[in-house]
């Protein structure tokens, strides 16, 4: 596959993946006894990394790909993997004054052989709700 062609698969794949992360709105997640929402803002960080730099299609693809399973690992996971809080910029202005951010990272293995572990992140900014942040998959 050339590279026009990558990007449009990976176009086609985005809007695809959109139409289907629009309709979640929120998820219960009984490990954290919360609910985590599915924003704009998860779904941008698929596509771009925190400072705003885009990731390759590969890595986007790859996100993508393992979407599917973000549902059934906030559902059935046991229990929570780690746990950080630290401060941030509001923003990416130099200036920006910090805010309080937590992270949560939930681990489960997934498919019937359960040989593949996927780990979800999920972040709050602030007072505000828990959020879906990325998905990716981890070397047994």
């Amino acid at each position: 596959m050339d590279s026009a062609e990558q990007r449009a698969y990976c176009k086609k794949c985005l809007e695809e993946t959109r139409k289907e992360y629009n309709k979640i709105g929120k998820v219960q997640c009984p490990c954290l006894a919360a609910d985590v929402i599915f924003n704009a803002q998860g779904f941008h960080h698929l596509q771009y990394h925190g400072g705003g730099e885009a990731r390759t299609i590969k890595d986007i693809l790859h996100k993508l790909k393992l979407f599917p399973l973000v549902i059934p690992v906030l559902k059935y996971a046991s229990s929570i993997a780690e746990y950080n809080q630290t401060l941030e910029p509001k923003n990416r202005k130099s200036a920006a004054p910090q805010k309080e951010v937590e992270y949560w990272s939930i681990i489960s293995n997934v498919r019937r052989n359960r040989n593949v572990k996927i780990k979800v992140v999920l972040k709050k900014i602030g007072a505000g709700q828990i959020m879906f942040w990325s998905v990716m998959k981890l070397k047994n």
